[in-house]
C-alpha cells in the first residue's frame, strides 16, 4: 500500500502536472472512498461465514486498479483508478484487523495486535526506500512491484484459516475475568475514536501535501541536511528519494511505537499520553511549515508517527473488547483513519494550493487544541456511561 502512497503525489506533479491541491484532492477522494466503504462493508463481511474470502477480492481489485494507474495521464481517469484501488483496501483492513482482535485473552490479545501492526508498519517504512528511487528511475516501476507484491498476499489470505476456527469461542470464566477491562476500554473508546482522526489527519498530510514541499525546495536547491549554507550536492535531485528518508522515518517510529504498546500496560485506559504527544505533533506541524532541514523534517515526522501509531493502536485495541461488536468497530476504526486522511488532505490541499504550502502547517495547533477540547468532552461521557 504504501508505495502506491509515496510515488502517487510526484505522479500527480510530473506525470499529470498537478500541483499541492490536485495530489490533496487524490488523497482526499482515496480517503473517503476507503472510509465509506469500511462502514457499508461491515453488514455483509462481518456476516459471511469467512469474512476473509472478501479480503481476497480487495487484494485483487487493489492490486489490478493499482498498476493500471500510470497508464492514465488524464487526472480524472487516474484519480477515479486510485480511488477505486484505496477503497478496494477496505475489504480486507477491518477485516484482518478483526481476525487478530478475536484473541479472547486480553494480554495475548495485546501481544498479537502488536506484532500485527509491527508488520504493517514495517512494510510502509521499508517500502519508500523502494518505491522512492524505482519512481526517479522510472515512473511505472512502482506500481509494478506493487503489483507483484500482492501476488504473495494474495496466496497467504487463502492459506488463513477462519477467526472461530482458530481462536474458538471465549469461555465464561474469560468473560468475566475481564469485564472490568473491557468497560473501561468502552469508556475510552470514543476519545480513542476521535484522536485518531487527528492523527490520521496530519499522518495524511505528510503523505499527500507535504511530499510537494520537499518536490518545491530540491527544484529550487533550497533543501539542506541541517542549516549548512551551500546544499549538498545529494540533495539537488530525486525528490521522491529524500521524500521516501521521511517516509521511512514515519513508519518505522510507527512499528518501533507498536513493539513498545504490545509489551506494556501503562497506555491502556491512560489518556494522559495522547494529550502530550498531540501537544507535541502540534509544533511538530509548525515547525514543519517553516523548515528547510531535512533532520528537522525527519524529528517532525518521528514525532507525527509517534502520535499517530499511539492513538490508532489504542483506538483499535479498545474496539476489540466487545467481540460482539468487533467486526463493526474495527470497521468504524478504520472509517476514523479515513475520515481524518480525507479531511486532512482535502484541507490542507486546498489552504496550501491557495494561500501558500506553509500556510494550514502554521493554524495546525489551533485545529489539534479543538480537537483535545473534544476528547476530552467524550472521555467524561465515555466515563460517565460506563464505570459511573
Amino acid at each position: 500500500m504504501m508505495i502506491g502512497i509515496v510515488v502517487l503525489p510526484f505522479y500527480v506533479y510530473n506525470q499529470i502536472g498537478g500541483d499541492a491541491a490536485m495530489s490533496g484532492v487524490f488523497g482526499a477522494s482515496q480517503a473517503a472512498a476507503y472510509a465509506l466503504l469500511c462502514l457499508v462493508s461491515v453488514k455483509f463481511v462481518s456476516r459471511a461465514k469467512n469474512g476473509l474470502n472478501w479480503a481476497v477480492l480487495g487484494v485483487t481489485v487493489f492490486a489490478v486498479s493499482s498498476i493500471l494507474i500510470p497508464a492514465f495521464r488524464d487526472a480524472i481517469i487516474c484519480g477515479a483508478v486510485a480511488t477505486v484501488s484505496m477503497a478496494a483496501a477496505a475489504l480486507f483492513w477491518p477485516a484482518l484487523h478483526a481476525w487478530v482482535g478475536a484473541e479472547p485473552d486480553v494480554e495475548r490479545r495485546a501481544h498479537r495486535m502488536s506484532w500485527f501492526n509491527i508488520s504493517w508498519s514495517s512494510g510502509f517504512a521499508i517500502s519508500p526506500l523502494f518505491a522512492g528511487p524505482l519512481y526517479d528511475y522510472d515512473y511505472r516501476l512502482p506500481f509494478l512491484l506493487l503489483f507483484a507484491t500482492c501476488i504473495p498476499i494474495f496466496i497467504l489470505l487463502r492459506s488463513m484459516p477462519r477467526e472461530k476456527d482458530h481462536f474458538g469461542v471465549a469461555a465464561p470464566e474469560v468473560i468475566e475475568a475481564r469485564a472490568g477491562h473491557d468497560r473501561a476500554s468502552e469508556a475510552h473508546l470514543y476519545a480513542a475514536w476521535c484522536a485518531t482522526v487527528v492523527g490520521s489527519a496530519l499522518g495524511g498530510v505528510t503523505r499527500t501535501v507535504y511530499p510537494k514541499r520537499i518536490d518545491d525546495l530540491v527544484a529550487s536547491g533550497q533543501l539542506r541536511i541541517l542549516f549548512e549554507e551551500t546544499p549538498a550536492s545529494i540533495l539537488t535531485s530525486g525528490a521522491a528519494t529524500k521524500y521516501s528518508w521521511l517516509a521511512f522515518a514515519l513508519a518505522l517510529t510507527a512499528a518501533i511505537t507498536f513493539l513498545v504498546l504490545g509489551r506494556t500496560r501503562g497506555w491502556q485506559h491512560n489518556f494522559r499520553p495522547l494529550i502530550v504527544l498531540q501537544l507535541a505533533a502540534a509544533v511538530a506541524f509548525w515547525i514543519l511549515g517553516n523548515t528547510r532541514s531535512l533532520l528537522v523534517m525527519m524529528g517532525c515526522f518521528v514525532v507525527v508517527g509517534c502520535f499517530a501509531s499511539v492513538a490508532f493502536f489504542s483506538s483499535v485495541f479498545y474496539s476489540m473488547a466487545d467481540p460482539d461488536h468487533r467486526h463493526r468497530r474495527a470497521a468504524i476504526n478504520e472509517g476514523a483513519v479515513g475520515a481524518g486522511t480525507f479531511a486532512g488532505s482535502l484541507v490542507f490541499g486546498y489552504l496550501a494550493g491557495r494561500y501558500g504550502l506553509s500556510v494550514p502547517f502554521h493554524y495546525t495547533p489551533a485545529f489539534i487544541a479543538v480537537a483535545l477540547v473534544a476528547q476530552i468532552l467524550l472521555l467524561k461521557h465515555g466515563a460517565h456511561k460506563h464505570l459511573v
